[in-house]
């Protein structure tokens, strides 16, 4: 016979820990709901300046590729994306926000001096600890995206200079700018772009500097570049040593094989690979001299934040940054895009596996930084400092002239 006291027992047990399971089920489903991504997003993206029509349209598979790799993580996120062509971006974005529109979040280059506007003009989010962990980013990452100490962008990716050269040319790559003119005597035909700021990255193979630790601009207070500017005079009378005015002559010239070596931008690397062939393609570092090596600009891809968007999707473009930037992505990205240089400090670099990418991120340990800021303050003075060095290069005026002037201009500013 069933004992009534025990079975009675038995169902009140049961039912409560049905209760106690359906109540952790709920507990716990309201727990996913209030940590689930929900809502709606405009994201744009810029066009790298200088790709082929395939190089673009592989560009933008990659960029879709992430935000549909996010999506999956967040299915309740919706994302519209649009890619916009690099002569564009800014004045639409300026438009877009002046109306209250425009895209949550932008991918683009932060060499535009128009970034800082956009600042004053209070359009853009602003970002602290509180929204991000900036602690993964590289140091120099972060100055790049500064402007009066606040953090006004998430660094996606760094450019810099590196050395391109023929393989099948070259025996022994040059390790010092000594080394490249013995090189140039014996045939090896060098060509550089004559331009102030693309041909900067000697000045501090003599020890140059372009700010002091203030951030106070002193490029015509040390030797630097007066000695860098007398090198590339003297190295101009050398026999197969070049200085080309037209980005594009050289870039031809280097791609039909006139050219054994030029110093060449992160960014032309997949138009260079793509004609010569990725076997054919040698990188390596920009020569330098004896404990001195050479130091490039350092360039910035990072997300813009409108400043019209709503909290909801202010939070999610700061998640899809997050997702864009961290280690593991960064890692993988390096395996699709060849020329990357990561922005997370945790991202490692292979280089028996990466071995270009290997170069650019050491080159970049020794670039120069301009951050926003600096930029704005000094637009005046880089593009003076442009037209003092085609004087000098003209012998229109000495270095020491150059370098006078540059520091009177600096001091004017100032005062």
């Amino acid at each position: 016979m069933i004992n009534i006291k025990n079975f009675l027992v038995t169902v009140i047990l049961i039912s409560l820990l049905l209760i106690n399971g359906c109540a952790s089920n709920e507990i716990d489903n309201l727990e996913s709901s209030k940590t689930r991504l929900k809502g709606e997003i405009s994201v744009w993206a810029e066009i790298p300046v200088g790709l082929t029509e395939k190089q673009s349209a592989y560009f933008q598979e990659i960029v879709s590729d992430s935000t549909m790799q996010f999506h999956k993580l967040n299915p309740d996120v919706t994302i519209s994306l649009k890619f916009v062509l690099p002569d564009e971006q800014l004045s639409e974005f300026s438009r877009e926000i002046a109306r209250g529109a425009g895209p949550d979040i932008f991918s683009v280059s932060l060499t535009h001096d128009k970034i800082a506007s956009l600042i004053r003009l209070g359009y853009l989010n602003s970002v602290d600890e509180e929204d991000f962990d900036l602690s993964q980013f590289r140091r120099e990452a972060l100055q790049r995206v500064s402007y009066d100490d606040q953090i006004y962008a998430i660094p996606v990716r760094l450019g810099t200079q590196v050395l391109c050269y023929n393989k099948n040319k070259v025996k022994e790559v040059p390790k010092t700018l000594d080394e490249l003119i013995l090189q140039a005597r014996r045939g090896y035909s060098v060509g550089l772009l004559s331009d102030f700021s693309t041909n900067f990255w000697g000045i501090g193979a003599f020890g140059g500097q372009l700010f002091d630790q203030s951030g106070r601009m002193v490029l015509g207070e040390n030797q630097g570049w007066v000695q860098w500017m007398q090198w590339l005079k003297n190295a101009q009378n050398e026999p197969n040593f070049y200085l080309i005015e037209d980005i594009d002559t050289l870039k031809e010239a280097f791609i039909q094989g006139r050219l054994t070596y030029t110093a060449c931008s992160s960014g032309w690397l997949p138009l260079l690979s793509e004609a010569l062939g990725a076997n054919n393609l040698g990188l390596a570092l920009l020569p330098g001299r004896e404990n001195q090596p050479a130091t490039p600009p350092l360039w910035t891809v990072g997300f813009i934040f409108n400043r019209a968007s709503s909290e909801n999707q202010h939070q999610l473009a700061l998640k899809l940054a997050q997702f864009s930037t961290n280690a593991q992505y960064q890692q993988q990205l390096q395996v699709k895009a060849a020329f990357l240089i990561p922005v997370n400090k945790n991202a490692k670099v292979d280089a028996s596996l990466f071995p270009k990418q290997a170069v650019l991120f050491e080159q970049s340990q020794t670039g120069i930084i301009v951050s926003l800021d600096q930029l704005e303050k000094n637009k005046a003075i880089f593009e003076y400092g442009s037209v003092l060095y085609h004087q000098v290069m003209a012998g229109e005026m000495t270095p020491e002239e150059a370098a006078l002037k540059i520091q009177q201009a600096v001091s004017n500013q100032l005062n």
